[in-house]
C-alpha cells in the first residue's frame, strides 16, 4: 500500500514511516494538515496515518477535506491519538475517520490494523472492478436492447398495426417483448394478422419473434395465402434460430368480400369470435404444434375457416395475459377476458379491458409478456354488393372495339402453365412480382390483383377442374366445394391455362389487357353477358367485380377464352 503519515512531531512522524516502509508499505510523509491535503491531490495514497491535534490544519479538518475530495472512492483515514482527545475522535470518526490507534503506538497493533485495511481495500478495489465491468455490460445490454427494439420498430411496421379494422395491446414484462403483433393487407384487401410468442421474455424472446416479420409482409403484399406464408415462416425459423427455440404462432386472416376467415394456431391459447354483443360463435383452439419444432414437410399447413353474415370481432391473445396474477396468485383467466370484452360496446372494448386487468393486478407486475388483438370484421357488409352495377362504355372510355384492333403495345407479359405447374405455383402472386415493378400499375396493385385472381380462379375452378360453383351455396358447402378442389388438383393429369399481361396505349391513355385462357370446355358466356339479365349467380360475384373494376370484358369461343381491359387510375378520379 501507499500510505501517507502526518504527524507535526518530526520523530514521530520518522518512527512511524520508517514502520510502514519496514512492513513492506510506500511511506509517505507530511508534518500538518494542509500539507497532508496538498500531498493527497498529488500522490493520491490508499491509506492515511494522522495525528490528529496539529498547526496550521488540525487531523479532524485535513481528514473531512480529504474524504469530500475522494468522492465515491474509499481512503481509509486512522487517527493517531493521545489520552484525553477521545471527545474530539468521537467527532472525528462521525465525520469520516474509520478507525484510530492510541499513542504511545503500539507497532503490533499497527501492523494488525494495516493488514485488515489492506484486506478490506483489496476487497473494495474488486468490488469497484466488477462494479465497472457491471456498468459496462449495463450499458453494452441496453445499447442491444435500444438496436434490437429499433430493429423491430422497423421490421414490425407498426404503422400498418393503425388499420381501422384492428385494435391491439401489447405490454412487456421487461424492456422488450417476446410477444408479435403484425397486421398487413393484400392487394385483394384480406387482413392478415399475425400474434406470435418466442420463447421466455425479454431480449432473447425478442429475437425469437423477428425472422418471422419478413416473409409476413413481404408474402401478404404479393397476394399469398396463410398456409404458403406459414411454410416460409416455419423455415425461416428453423433456419435462424438455434435447435430448441421454437416460435408458437397464430396466423388470421379475414376476407371481406369473401365473408370468411381462415386461422391457424400453433401453440397459442384459443381464439375467439365474438359477436356484438360479445356471445363466443366460433373457437379455434392450438391444433398444430409451434412454428421451428418439426421440418416444413411435416408441418399441418391446413387452416380452419369461419364464414361470417353478420359483425363480430377476432379475439386472439397470449397466455401471458389469461395467466397473469394478482396478488393472491389468482389468474385473469379467459372467462374474464371475455366478460370484460362482452361488457362493453366494441369501440370501448380494449379501454375496459385494460382496466378491469390493471384492477385484476392490483399494482403486482405481471411476469410474462402480454399481447391481445381485436380483428373487426362485418362493419361495412352491403347486402347490395352482389348486385353491383356492370361496367361497361361510358364517355370518355374507349370501346371494345378500338382495344381489340389496338397495336400500340408498351409491354407483354406471358405465362403457361401444365398440370403439374397449376398444382404448385401460387400464380397470382407470382405475377403480382411483376406487376409491382409497372409503373403505371403499382398504385393499382389492389384492382389488378382482384381481377386476375377471379379471372385465374374461374378458369382454374370451373374450367380445367369442372367444379360446379353451385357447391358453394351454404357454409358447408363451401368446405366440400375446397375438398373437392384440393382433390382433383391432387390427381389433375392434364390441362393448361395461358395468361398474357399486356400494356397498351389507346388515344394517349394507358391500358393493361388481361388474357386468360384454360383448357377446359367453357361455358354458356353468351347469356351471363346478356345486358338485360345482368350476371347468372352461377358465375355469381366474381365476375361481376371484374366487370365493375374494368373497362371492358370479353369472351370468345366456348366461354374458355376471355380478355379484360383495366384502365389505372380509373376508380381513383
Amino acid at each position: 500500500m501507499k500510505i501517507l503519515v502526518v504527524d507535526d512531531t518530526e520523530a514521530v512522524l520518522l518512527l512511524i514511516t520508517r514502520f510502514v516502509e519496514a512492513l513492506g508499505h510506500v511511506a509517505i510523509a507530511a508534518h500538518n494538515g494542509a500539507e497532508a491535503i496538498e500531498v493527497w491531490r498529488a500522490q493520491r495514497p490508499d491509506l492515511v496515518l494522522m495525528d490528529m491535534m496539529m498547526p496550521v490544519l488540525s487531523g479532524p479538518e485535513a481528514a473531512v477535506a480529504i474524504k469530500r475530495e475522494a468522492g465515491e472512492s474509499w481512503v481509509p483515514i486512522v487517527f493517531v491519538t493521545g489520552i484525553g482527545e477521545e471527545n474530539r475522535l468521537a467527532e472525528a470518526i462521525e465525520q469520516g475517520a474509520d478507525d484510530y490507534i492510541t499513542k504511545p503506538v503500539n507497532f503490533r497493533v499497527l501492523e494488525a490494523k494495516l493488514k485488515a485495511f489492506n484486506r478490506t481495500l483489496e476487497l473494495n478495489r474488486k468490488v469497484r472492478e466488477q462494479s465497472a465491468k457491471l456498468a459496462d455490460y449495463y450499458d453494452r445490454t441496453e445499447e442491444e436492447k435500444r438496436v434490437v427494439r429499433h430493429l423491430m420498430e422497423q421490421m414490425v411496421n407498426a404503422e400498418r398495426l393503425y388499420d381501422r379494422q384492428l385494435d391491439y395491446w401489447l405490454s412487456p414484462a421487461e424492456s422488450l417483448s417476446g410477444d408479435l403483433i403484425a397486421a398487413s393487407r393484400t392487394p385483394g384487401r384480406a387482413l392478415h394478422v399475425l400474434l406470435a410468442d418466442g420463447i421466455g421474455h425479454g431480449l432473447t424472446a425478442a429475437l425469437n419473434v423477428l425472422p418471422l416479420t419478413q416473409p409476413f409482409y413481404s408474402m401478404t403484399e404479393k397476394g399469398y395465402a396463410i398456409s404458403d406464408i406459414l411454410i416460409e415462416m416455419n423455415d425461416k425459423v428453423r433456419q435462424v434460430l438455434p435447435v430448441g427455440r421454437f416460435v408458437a404462432v397464430a396466423l388470421i386472416s379475414i376476407d371481406e368480400a369473401a365473408g370468411c376467415i381462415e386461422v391457424w394456431n400453433g401453440g397459442m391459447p384459443t381464439v375467439h369470435v365474438i359477436d356484438q354483443a360479445g356471445e363466443v360463435k366460433k373457437i379455434w383452439k392450438s391444433a398444430h404444434l409451434p412454428l421451428g419444432i418439426v421440418p416444413t414437410h411435416a408441418v399441418e399447413m391446413a387452416t380452419e375457416r369461419y364464414y361470417f353474415h353478420e359483425p363480430g370481432t377476432v379475439v386472439a391473445f397470449s397466455d401471458g395475459l389469461i395467466e397473469a396474477r394478482n396478488p393472491d396468485g389468482v389468474a385473469y383467466g379467459v372467462e374474464r377476458l371475455l366478460e370484460a370484452l362482452a361488457a362493453r360496446p366494441v369501440p370501448q372494448r380494449l379501454s375496459h379491458f385494460q382496466a378491469d386487468l390493471r384492477h385484476h393486478l392490483d399494482s403486482e407486475p405481471h411476469h410474462d409478456d402480454i399481447s391481445l388483438v381485436l380483428a373487426r370484421f362485418g362493419d361495412r357488409l352491403d347486402p347490395k354488393a352482389a348486385d353491383a352495377p356492370l361496367a361497361g362504355k361510358s364517355d370518355g372510355l374507349p370501346d371494345l372495339e378500338l382495344l381489340a384492333k389496338s397495336q400500340e403495345c408498351a409491354w407483354r407479359y406471358s405465362l403457361t402453365l401444365g398440370a403439374d405447374e397449376l398444382k404448385y405455383i401460387n400464380t397470382v402472386p407470382f405475377m403480382m412480382t411483376f406487376i409491382n415493378e409497372v409503373k403505371s400499375l403499382s398504385p393499382n396493385q389492389s384492382d389488378v390483383f382482384l381481377i386476375l385472381t377471379e379471372l385465374f380462379v374461374n378458369a382454374l375452378d370451373h374450367g380445367v377442374l369442372s367444379l360446379a360453383s353451385a357447391l358453394k351455396h351454404d357454409d358447408e358447402g363451401m368446405e366440400t366445394y375446397l375438398l373437392e378442389r384440393a382433390k382433383r388438383l391432387a390427381e389433375l393429369r392434364h390441362g393448361r391455362i395461358e395468361i398474357d399481361l399486356t400494356g397498351l396505349q389507346v388515344n394517349g391513355q394507358e391500358l393493361l389487357r388481361i388474357r386468360v385462357k384454360d383448357s377446359g370446355p367453357g361455358f354458356d358466356w353468351t347469356s351471363v353477358l346478356d345486358r338485360q339479365t345482368g350476371l347468372l349467380n352461377a358465375h355469381g360475384r366474381g365476375l361481376t367485380l371484374v366487370r365493375s373494376l374494368c373497362v371492358g370484358l370479353q369472351f370468345f369461343g366456348s366461354g374458355n377464352d376471355v380478355v379484360a381491359y383495366y384502365l389505372p387510375g380509373r376508380h381513383a378520379q
